[in-house]
């Protein structure tokens, strides 16, 4: 019987101080749980830092990441698990199912892709409108 994968889509906000090796290495480390399981990565997308709406541990600017990944359901809570124990690197998490029961990863990955440059597209124009 074949395994049931799920897309998910998972936000992460780092510390404002979080060096970029600790951040890959953590990243490293949940691709490797995802693939382990049976799924794999789709996207990886570095948001920068943002200043955010309120503080999170007297911080007003973190870095943001977003990763969107296909994997059995059991694996949202063992990439949770991974994050809280990681607290000198994420500050916040968040795990949204975007599609249940996928079969298709070339048409998702596309997908997944295509959002990532459509967002990177607004954040230039709302630069372009500030200027």
């Amino acid at each position: 019987m074949a395994q049931v994968l799920n897309n998910y889509e998972m936000l992460l906000i780092a510390h404002q101080g979080a060096t970029d090796d600790a951040v890959n290495t953590s990243f490293d480390t949940l691709e490797e749980a995802i693939n382990k399981a049976g799924g794999s990565m789709l996207v990886r997308d570095d948001w920068g830092r943002v200043r955010m709406a309120y503080p999170i541990n007297k911080q007003r600017t973190a870095k943001y990441f977003l990763l969107e990944y296909v994997a059995p359901s059991s694996v949202p809570l063992e990439l949770e698990r991974m994050v809280r124990f990681n607290d000198k690197t994420f500050l916040r998490f968040l795990t949204v199912r975007l599609n249940e029961n996928v079969s298709d990863l070339e048409t998702l990955k596309t997908e997944a892709e295509s959002r990532v440059t459509k967002r990177l597209e607004r954040v230039a124009a709302m630069k372009q409108e500030k200027k």
